[in-house]
């Protein structure tokens, strides 16, 4: 009689965190709340984990290490979006194969692992840990297919519908703005989808246990876990039932052994045991002792390796945050963080960076680019870089306001992000965050050019920072007050010339505040009184 009861918790599981991330990330009528993308996201290892760096809670790192050193790897395969993907992938496979797929014992390419795990911390550990984490954070990973591949496609399938109902005289469904990334931000996500989905289905977990840094490290700490799976010699018949199902490839029916470090907690192989030959036992038992000077001779180099490596990738991280907090107020800025006027030009930046992270440079450190925050905005105005912040800044968020403008009243991006990169201001605080300041080219103001009434910078500013002049006949032409301006791209959105906007908004490369002006009430000239109105 076979056991389904630890698989069924598991399937539950990965689906609530499946379906929730991937619901949170392909919204496209912004119906899934900020809040529940957040709270789902905050659990993954990679942004708790830089969230702790930040100073925010231990508890969610502390029990994911906990989970698994107490029963494997169940992060692998119960909250790791990516994870969960390669195993729809590997089951939809499935459904297509003539045969069932057989995946026998392949022993474990530690080299690659090993290459991999280093590569990752030393790139943390010189000062490129924002970069680092975005490129190897599965859940990131998966983040950037859903927001970026995903989404699109589902609004096209929505605005396909909607053709197909109103056709039909129905009601009731509206159509949405498609805005896809620039093929260079693409590209990258859609390799590694081919890359995991390929894997999945030639060889289940393959990417997991190979390229995947986090899994490595997991890996490491689930082979001295408490409750491991294990071959029970007097009940396995060896008849591979167990390999049929094994999606890590990690059961040695020869040597009567599971390696621990692969195996991913997915209890597939338990209740695919007719003889109830595979089971949890307990592995901590006192060791007997060993003759003195044999401790050196028996130490595992991997052991120190790993431990070496991961605290080399804190400190590392910790010390390149600091120094780049302490350099960016020492470049520009005063004491209170504040930005004088006069600092303007070499604050300068050429992307956005969303209000909230407080700088372009620590944004880029922070932040995993897992794209939750594109996915939240409302506005769509957040969308994954490419070159545009430089190398460093490759596929985090940038505000670009050729697509649209960042809404006065939102706060979105910051409910979303779950590693700290956006700071959740005050609504009144995120009013006078200066971003970017717009700036002002008449010679293509369609005022100047055409001798046509506009004042669309103006009407749009929320800020009022856009106020116009008399100018000609009965025209007016736009100026901006750079100490009102927030740089939020209404303006520049709104601009109607073309080629070439005639107010654009240059990034600044550390937040600061603007000055909230306040309209003046008109007077009567004649009694020195306000007006009724």
């Amino acid at each position: 009689m076979r056991r389904p009861g630890l698989k069924t918790v598991r399937v539950a599981v990965a689906m609530f965190f499946g379906t929730g991330l991937t619901a949170a990330f392909v919204d496209f009528r912004g119906a899934v709340p900020a809040q529940i993308g957040h709270w789902l996201a905050s659990v993954q290892l990679v942004p708790s984990a830089v969230a702790l760096v930040m100073g925010e809670s231990l508890a969610v790192l502390v029990a994911i290490f906990a989970a698994t050193l107490l029963a494997g790897r169940i992060y692998c395969s119960t909250v790791c979006p990516l994870g969960i993907l390669q195993d729809v992938a590997a089951r939809l496979a499935g459904w297509f194969r003539r045969a069932p797929l057989r995946l026998p014992y392949r022993p474990a390419r530690n080299w690659v692992r090993i290459a991999f795990f280093w590569v990752s911390v030393t790139g943390i550990a010189y000062g490129f840990a924002g970069l680092t984490l975005s490129l190897v954070d599965p859940y990131s990973i998966f983040g950037r297919m859903a927001a970026d591949l995903f989404r699109p496609i589902v609004a096209f399938v929505n605005n396909a519908i909607v053709g197909v109902i109103r056709g039909l005289g129905g009601e009731g469904l509206y159509r949405v703005d498609l805005h896809w990334a620039s093929a260079g931000a693409l590209a990258l996500p859609a390799i590694i989808l081919l890359l995991v989905v390929g894997l999945a289905a030639w060889r289940g977990r393959l990417y997991c246990n190979t390229f995947c840094p986090v899994g490595t490290l997991l890996g490491f700490i689930s082979k001295r876990s408490a409750w491991q799976l294990s071959l029970d010699p007097a009940l396995c018949r060896k008849c591979g039932d167990c390999l049929r199902v094994c999606k890590a490839q990690c059961i040695d029916l020869r040597a009567g052994k599971i390696d621990q470090s692969r195996c991913v907690s997915c209890y597939n192989c338990i209740g695919a045991c007719e003889e109830h030959g595979i089971h949890h036992r307990w592995s901590w038992r006192r060791q007997p002792s060993r003759p003195a000077g044999t401790a050196d001779l028996v130490a595992d180099p991997q052991r120190r390796s790993f431990l070496a490596g991961a605290t080399m990738a804190i400190t590392g991280s910790v010390a390149a945050v600091q120094l780049r907090a302490g350099s960016i107020g020492s470049e520009v800025g005063n004491a209170d963080g504040s930005v004088p006027s006069a600092s303007l030009g070499r604050n300068e930046s050429p992307a956005i960076s969303p209000p909230g992270s407080v700088s372009v440079d620590q944004f880029l450190d922070r932040c995993t680019g897992c794209h939750l925050c594109i996915s939240a905005c409302p506005t769509q105005v957040l969308q994954p870089a490419f070159l545009e912040y430089g190398f460093a800044g490759f596929l985090k968020p940038r505000l670009d306001f050729s697509t649209a403008f960042c809404n006065y009243d939102c706060r979105r991006c910051a409910e979303a992000c779950p590693d700290t990169a956006i700071t959740l201001l005050p609504l009144l605080e995120k009013q006078t965050t200066r971003i970017g300041v717009a700036h002002l080219d008449l010679e293509h103001c369609i005022v100047k050019t055409k001798g046509t009434d506009c004042a669309a910078c103006s009407e749009h500013c929320p800020t009022k920072a856009v106020d116009t002049v008399p100018y000609g006949n009965n025209l007016r032409l736009p100026q901006v007050s750079r100490e009102s301006c927030i740089g939020c791209g209404a303006c520049e959105y709104a601009c109607p010339a073309k080629p070439r906007k005639a107010i654009v908004v240059v990034g600044q490369r550390r937040h600061s505040h603007a000055s909230r002006r306040l309209e003046e009430k008109a007077v009567d000239p004649r009694k020195g009184k306000d007006f009724p109105f």
